[in-house]
């Protein structure tokens, strides 16, 4: 009976099975392909999210090695600058003061890093070699077991920094050594290098083998594509799978002809290779489940959708009766509305009850909305901060996130000023930082105030403003810059270094802005702080620096200066330093290369004079730290002016009180042995002087030279003796140190106008007289 009854319904209703037959064949075909889409999407997916993960590993593994070896580096910087205070020869050896301060110094630094494995300071003039390690502290380099990094020093190279790896290690041969290779001299005048041994094995066991969420194999190669670390015991055998040829950006990944995918990164520091190696089967093995869940779901929506088209197949048969019977509210219709169910028999009951849910679903979608107005209205300043540092950082946005935001700027014609606060900035008590950053904050509130466009925080340093620029008003932002610089000092009295951009349009070329302004504060070494940069001044930079440039000719001038304590001098010798710096538009890593060996230099010549460092800076000198932190010429001159200016004043007081003693000795010695046979060279021995040094400081303090002096003392003791008549002019001349009677009649003639005879009779005269005197009287 069912059967009949359908065999008739499909005869009777010809356009009913055709409308059911295409409905249903669409249906299918659509299902199919979205199951097959959808699932290729998803494999697709899942190989992509799996490389993005396994790259990201191999940076943040990369960054976390680099870390430890960007310290390694710098201690090396500082090894060089403080070797050379500690080195001294005497006849071409070490001293051993310096070589106990060296081999103390050298065991102290093998502890700043745990992957340090031993040190070796190699003094080519000496031909030695200090080292960290227990068994051996010094060696001939003749004698020394691990030398298989001479060559390598030995090779000219534009890098002074190199780092080793695979050569052969002369305490352990089947051990191949990593080493850190720093040529000298950077700061000082000795030849030679630093090499740091590494732990390299230990490094990359911490690094590299604890993340076990990531897919296949961690490779390290080393410059010449050898194998230096794998996580995987067939590391050798995933090297021959890989293609070095292939390994040419900075980073990437490929997929070789045997499905294997390849990722990699390449270290800007020591051009080592960070390599994961994966197979593509194994990416897909989580995806049976997600197989099996798209074709469930595509037979689900199969069977709905041959349902839906029966269904609509049916409703598009009776469109015209279903309308009439909803508008004469015909008795069915009432029937459906007050059972509550969805109605089956016509359109209307079907299109009611779809907009019931439609509306049910408004009120839910309204209720939503409601909820996610608050959360913006609550957040949309944090969230407006995070949207304009994303664009900086080339993350392009939308209109509708720009308007639902409340972006003040319609980005058609902007320019971005970027504001560097220049320190002493306002910190007060023990939350100082946390004091400074509401300030900032409150600051730029106030400041949006005033701006046509928007304010806010880049990072801690920097401040941006993006600002609407006003059709031909091409100058507008850099007089915006002028007047915030001013309002800045005179309103919270801070200084700040402003970059001005060129005029862009459109949100994409906020980076490019943005880039400008960086471009821009570079400027702010030559020209100093809290002034305005606009981006156009760069014309005047951009021309072809010098690969390395020194003023050897100003180093001696203002090395001699503070040997002569001439600070006039010497300070004119450092701002011309600083002038040709400008002139020559030096590199800023040029700049700070040049200020730190001359401050090396300026200290090694402090030691060799003999200086106290202590009591010239202190226990802790920190121009080393100062020229560091220093981002200006000005900064970098002004420390070194400091610096000498100190130096001087300490060798002109040192130099006062050496005066002062060795006149005092010199005078004694001379009073004490005027009458034997004594010279300038006899007293500047006895003081431990130079005779010409002797001779310029006593003419300076008494005026007459030493001869004079002991003339002076000789011809005092004579005039004494001659009141002596017994005494012969003979035995005046021995007691005096004169062997010769001319010579000393002469002597005594010059400085007093009479011969020893006619003193001894005007002298016996005068006492007759005072004799005949005293009777009289």
């Amino acid at each position: 009976m069912i059967t009949l009854l359908g065999y008739r319904a499909i005869k009777n209703n010809t356009m009913f099975v055709k409308l059911l037959l295409s409905l249903t064949a669409i249906a299918v075909i659509t299902v199919i392909l979205i199951a097959t889409v959808t699932y290729s999407i998803s494999a697709d997916n899942s190989i992509h999210n799996a490389i993005e993960y396994n790259e990201s590993i191999l940076t943040q593994q990369q960054e976390l090695i680099h870390k430890d070896l960007t310290a390694i580096r710098y201690a090396v910087a500082g090894m060089m600058a403080n070797q050379s205070y500690l080195y001294q020869t005497k006849n071409g050896k070490l001293t051993v003061s310096s070589l106990i301060d060296l081999s103390r110094f050298v065991e102290e630094q093998k502890k700043i890093s745990p992957y340090i494995d031993s040190i070796y300071l190699y003094y080519e003039p000496l031909e030695l070699v200090l080292t960290s390690r227990p068994e051996i502290k010094t060696s001939p380099i003749s004698t020394f077991a691990d030398t298989s990094w001479l060559d390598i020093w030995k090779q000219p190279s534009e890098n002074r920094t190199i780092w080793l790896t695979g050569r052969p290690n002369g305490f352990a041969s089947d051990q191949p050594a990593a080493s850190l290779l720093q040529k000298m001299p950077l700061i000082g005048q000795v030849d030679g290098a630093i090499v740091i041994n590494l732990k390299l094995e230990q490094l990359f066991n911490d690094y590299l083998s604890h993340y076990h969420n990531k897919k296949g194999a961690t490779l390290v190669l080393g410059p010449n594509s050898e194998l230096l670390y794998s996580d995987d015991a067939a590391g050798e055998a995933l090297l021959q799978r890989v293609d070095p040829g292939r390994l040419t950006d900075r980073s990437g990944y490929y997929i070789d002809d045997s499905n294997q995918i390849i990722s990699y990164t390449t270290s800007e520091l020591t051009g080592w290779k960070f390599v994961d190696v994966t197979e593509r089967s194994v990416l897909l093995q989580g995806m049976d489940r997600i197989k099996f869940i798209v074709f469930t779901v595509a037979a689900a929506y199969l069977l709905v959708a041959i349902a839906i088209s029966f269904y609509l197949s049916r409703r598009l048969y009776r469109p015209l009766q279903s309308v009439i019977t909803y508008i004469r509210g015909s008795a069915a219709g009432q029937r459906e509305t007050e059972s509550k169910a969805a109605p089956t028999g016509d359109e209307a009951g079907f299109i009611r009850h779809s907009f019931d849910q439609l509306v049910r679903n408004w009120e839910t979608l309204m209720k939503e909305k409601r909820k996610v107005d608050l959360v913006l209205t609550d957040n949309r300043t944090a969230i407006k901060e995070k949207y304009l540092n994303d664009l900086i950082q080339g993350d392009g946005g939308t209109e509708q996130a720009a308007e639902l935001l409340g972006i003040r700027l319609d980005f058609a014609r902007f320019a971005m000023l970027t504001l560097e606060l220049e320190k002493p900035f306002p910190e007060m008590g023990a939350d100082g930082i946390f004091q400074y950053h509401l300030f900032r904050y409150g600051m730029m509130e106030e400041l949006g105030a005033d701006i046509d466009g928007e304010i806010f925080a880049k990072d801690d340093k920097r401040t941006v403003i993006l600002l609407s620029v006003p059709l031909s008003a091409d100058s507008f932002p850099i007089e915006q810059a002028k007047r915030l610089k001013e309002l800045l000092l005179s309103r919270y009295g801070i200084t700040v270094t402003i970059a001005v951009s060129r005029i862009y349009a459109g949100e994409t070329s906020v980076r490019s802005a943005y880039e400008d302004t960086l471009e821009a504060l570079n400027l702010k070494m030559y020209i100093g702080k809290g002034e305005v940069l606009p981006y156009s001044i760069l014309g005047d930079w951009k021309t072809e620096e010098e690969a390395y440039y020194y003023p050897y000719e100003l180093e001696t001038k203002l090395l001699q200066s503070i040997l002569q304590t001439d600070k006039e001098e010497c300070f004119k010798a450092i701002r011309q330093i600083t002038q040709t710096a400008i002139n020559k538009k030096l590199s800023k890593a040029n700049i700070q290369q040049l200020f730190f060996q001359l401050s090396g230099e300026i200290l090694k010549a402090l030691v060799q004079s003999r200086g106290d460092t202590s009591a010239v800076f202190g226990d802790q000198p920190s121009y080393a730290e100062a020229l560091a932190r220093a981002e200006t010429l000005p900064d970098m001159e002004a420390c070194l002016l400091d610096m000498c200016g100190r130096i001087i004043d300490y060798h002109k007081e040192k130099r006062s009180k050496m005066t002062d003693v060795t006149l005092q000795l010199a005078t004694d010695y001379m009073d004490a042995n005027f009458n034997k046979n004594i010279s300038v060279d006899t007293v500047a021995e006895y003081v431990q002087r130079s005779s010409s040094y002797l001779s310029r400081v006593f003419k300076e303090s008494t005026g007459m030279t030493i001869n004079d002096y002991l003339i002076q003392l000789r011809i005092k003791r004579a005039m004494e003796l001659l009141k002596q008549l017994h005494l012969s002019l003979e035995e005046i001349c021995r007691e005096i140190g004169y062997a010769n009677v001319s010579y000393f009649n002469k002597m005594f003639k010059n400085r007093t106008g009479l011969t020893p005879g006619q003193f001894r009779q005007q002298q016996a005269a005068n006492k007759h007289l005072f004799q005949v005197k005293e009777q009289n009287e």
